[in-house]
């Protein structure tokens, strides 16, 4: 039985980035995969060649000079990597990419008869990369940073300086981390210092995004259906305010915890 597709997508997107990365128009090319450097051998080079010529938009694996729709939106941004899949007998590579929960979108792999390694790499990405198929992309919706009226939040004021970073300490390595508020468990993962996300691991659906302000563990929240609210760090724990429909907030409280595997 088919599974049903959610429409209501992450950051107003108006087609749903489901398994086809056609629908995408930014990717980023990971420097490594493992041990296997993608520069080695050109490899980057020659995918970023075939990713232009179909349209996309090839950005750098920091956001920091992301376009604005992209740094808006980092769920519209695919990921890719270059894997050496090479057997005794052939010279293999795979072009896998990712969303931003770290879901497979697609992967193409090619191979070569060509023993030397350089030259027979280059034949099995060019080989893998034949069906590469065109940018097609609904344009990825700019979100303004117009949110909505300041709602008091109930934490301990935090002292700062003019010097301090907002959020430094905050960890950039892509480890997800688990929170529940009960009925659903979400992946922490980190885009930048100052950006995370919260998924679920099941789907490439984002459940919110978080964006730092200038006050410390204080966060803009971009949820599923687009709206925006504010979110914080409160003991550990991840606190996002929903309205009521009176205007008032309540607290939706995600708890970090370990899921067992048996």
């Amino acid at each position: 039985m088919k599974k049903i597709l959610h429409l209501s997508f992450f950051i107003l997107f108006a087609a749903a980035y489901s398994q086809n990365i056609s629908n995408y128009e930014y990717v980023s090319i990971a420097a490594k995969t493992g041990k296997f450097e993608s520069a080695k051998y050109g490899l980057s080079g020659i995918l970023s060649s075939k990713l232009k010529a179909g349209k996309y938009e090839v950005v750098s694996e920091s956001n920091d000079s992301w376009p604005e729709a992209a740094k808006n939106n980092p769920c519209g941004v695919l990921k890719a990597e270059i894997e050496d899949t090479s057997t005794f007998l052939k010279n293999k590579i795979q072009v896998n990419f990712k969303d931003c929960s770290g879901k497979t979108v697609a992967s193409f792999e090619g191979k070569s008869n060509i023993k030397e390694y350089e030259p027979g790499f280059k034949d099995a990405l060019n080989v893998a990369l034949r069906n590469l198929p065109a940018s097609n992309p609904e344009k990825l919706a700019v979100i303004t940073e117009t949110p909505k009226q300041p709602v008091a939040i109930a934490t301990e004021p935090v002292k700062s300086t003019s010097n301090q970073t907002p959020n430094s300490g905050a960890k950039t390595e892509n480890k997800a981390e688990t929170f529940s508020n009960g009925t659903l468990n979400l992946n922490r993962i980190f885009i930048s210092d100052s950006q995370f996300i919260l998924a679920s691991p099941n789907n490439s659906t984002p459940y919110a995004i978080f964006k730092a302000t200038t006050k410390k563990e204080v966060y803009r929240v971009q949820l599923q259906d687009g709206s925006q609210t504010l979110g914080y760090i409160e003991h550990g724990n991840i606190v996002i305010e929903l309205p009521n429909a009176d205007g008032s907030y309540r607290k939706e409280i995600f708890e970090e915890t370990v899921i067992m595997a048996y």
